[in-house]
C-alpha cells in the first residue's frame, strides 16, 4: 500500500496530481489518520456525531461575526471531511486496526532519534512527522514524502527500519521515497509517462468542459510548467518530465479528448466544489459540501512490494 505524506497534498496542483495519477488507475490517494489531522484537523474525523464532522458542525453554525479568513479555512477542512467521507471520492484515510495503533506507539519509543534532526528526543513521541512514519510502517506501507532531509532523514528511517523491523514485528524494509524521484522513475516507460501527461492535463482542467484541446494543453503548459520551475508544488524534475512529454507528443489534443470520453473524472468534479475555487462550495454558504455521487471507480486498495510501484 502506499500513502502520501501531507506535504504532497497542501498545494492544490500537486494534489491534483496526485488524485489524477492514481484515478487513472482506478484508484484513491491514501493518508495516514495524522496526515488527516494535519490536513484538517476539524475534518479527520469525517463522520464525527451523525455523519457530520466539526467542521461541518463549525461551518454550519458561524456566525456573521466569524472572518472570512476562518470561514474559508474550516470550509476547506469541511471539504476534505467530505472527500473522506465518500468511498468515491480521489482521497481516503487508511484506518489503523487495534494492533496497529499499539504498533505505532511501540515504534514512537524505539525509532531512532536520529531519523528526525531537528525534533527534540525527548518530544519524538509527541511529533507529527515520527507519528506519521510510524504509522506508514505499521500499515505495512511505502510513504511518498517532499522531504529536504532536515525534519525527516529519509535514509536514517529507512536504515533503521531495515536493521530493526524483524526484531520490532514490521517486514524489514524501506518505507520512505522522494516523491518527485519516485514519479520519474514511475514513468520511465511510453504507457506510463502518458499516464503522467493525462495526468497533469486533468490537474489543469478548466471549468468549461467544452473548452478547446489545445486551451487545455496551453493551460497545462502554464500551471504544470510552473512547478517544474519550482513554485506550485515540489514535483520539479516530474514536472519537467511531464512538460516534456507533453511537447514531444505526436498528438496531445487526442490525450485531451481521451480525458473527455472518460467523464465524470473525480479529480476535475470533486475540485470544483473547493472552497478556495471561484463558486466553491463553503466560502460564503454555511453549509458542508454535497455528499459525493457521481463517480464510477473501482475501491480496488493500492499495493506495493519493494520499490513503490503504481
Amino acid at each position: 500500500m502506499i500513502v502520501v505524506d501531507t506535504s504532497e497534498l497542501r498545494r492544490p496542483v500537486q494534489r491534483k496530481l496526485h488524485a489524477a495519477w492514481w484515478e487513472l488507475s482506478r484508484r484513491q490517494v491514501l493518508s495516514t489518520p495524522t496526515v488527516a489531522t494535519e490536513l484538517a484537523p476539524l475534518g479527520a474525523d469525517p463522520t464525527g456525531v451523525n455523519g457530520r464532522s466539526a467542521a461541518d458542525v463549525v461551518l454550519e453554525t458561524a456566525g456573521s461575526e466569524t472572518s472570512e479568513r476562518r470561514r474559508t479555512e474550516v470550509a476547506q477542512q469541511a471539504w476534505w471531511a467530505t472527500m473522506w467521507r465518500s468511498p468515491e471520492s480521489p482521497y481516503r484515510i487508511v484506518p489503523l486496526t487495534r494492533k496497529q495503533e499499539e504498533l505505532t506507539e511501540r515504534l514512537l519509543e524505539k525509532i531512532d532519534r536520529r531519523c528526525f534532526p531537528t525534533t527534540d528526543p525527548v518530544d519524538i513521541d509527541r511529533s507529527n512527522d515520527a507519528r506519521i512514519v510510524c504509522e506508514a510502517v505499521a500499515t505495512g506501507s511505502k510513504m511518498l514524502l517532499t522531504s529536504n532531509m532536515r525534519t525527516i532523514d529519509r535514509s536514517e528511517v529507512n536504515r533503521w527500519a531495515i536493521e530493526n523491523g524483524g526484531a520490532l514485528g514490521f517486514k524489514p524494509e524501506a518505507v520512505l521515497f522522494q516523491a518527485d524521484a519516485t514519479f520519474v522513475e514511475w514513468t520511465s516507460q511510453p504507457a506510463e509517462l502518458e499516464r503522467w501527461i493525462q495526468a497533469g492535463l486533468i490537474a489543469c482542467w478548466p471549468a468549461d468542459d467544452d473548452i478547446p484541446a489545445m486551451t487545455i494543453i496551453d493551460r497545462t503548459r502554464e500551471g504544470i510548467g510552473a512547478m517544474s520551475r519550482g513554485s506550485g508544488g515540489k514535483l520539479q524534475e516530474a514536472a519537467a518530465r511531464l512538460i516534456n512529454g507533453l511537447e514531444q507528443h505526436e498528438d496531445p489534443e487526442k490525450l485531451v479528448e481521451r480525458i473527455r470520453a472518460g467523464f465524470p473524472s473525480a479529480t476535475i468534479e470533486t475540485d470544483r466544489f473547493h472552497p478556495t475555487r471561484p463558486g466553491g462550495s463553503g466560502i460564503t454558504v454555511p453549509v458542508r459540501p454535497s455528499p459525493v455521487h457521481v463517480y464510477l471507480r473501482s475501491r480496488r486498495e493500492q499495493t506495493g512490494q519493494g520499490r513503490p510501484r503504481e
